[in-house]
């Protein structure tokens, strides 16, 4: 799978870091992970930097209402997404699509999107 999916139960933090080019169903896959083990209300860092996802506006959608479908009544945890500065456009449209449902920002660095996380959310 070209997502690499780190869990940490103590620290309620997962990473995702995308490598290559995924499709909607790689995606899929990773939301029904993170419905299996129980991750919604973690923190979330997802680097996609690197990677590139094949997923149009249709299927944002399709992915935002699958994510809230699983999640339920969960209360989804803070995501940080980290982005290419030159292309991050799949990512901004999809924070459009879902913001207001759990906080989330963007950033250019890991570091940076740690830092956020762990001074906006209380463990």
């Amino acid at each position: 799978m070209p997502i690499y999916l780190d869990i940490s139960h103590p620290d309620r933090l997962v990473v995702a870091v995308v490598h290559g080019t995924v499709s909607g169903e790689d995606i899929v896959g990773v939301i029904q992970q993170f419905a299996a083990t129980g991750t919604w209300q973690y923190r979330k860092i997802i680097d996609v930097s690197i990677g590139k996802a094949l997923i149009d506006e249709k299927g944002l959608e399709m992915l935002g209402a699958l994510a809230r479908n699983k999640a339920g009544e969960a209360t989804r945890g803070p995501t940080a997404f980290v982005i290419d500065p030159t292309r991050g456009e799949v990512i901004e449209q999809f924070i459009k699509m879902t913001e207001g449902e759990r906080p989330v920002k963007t950033f250019h660095s890991i570091h940076d999107a740690r830092k956020w996380l762990n001074e906006n959310t209380k463990l």
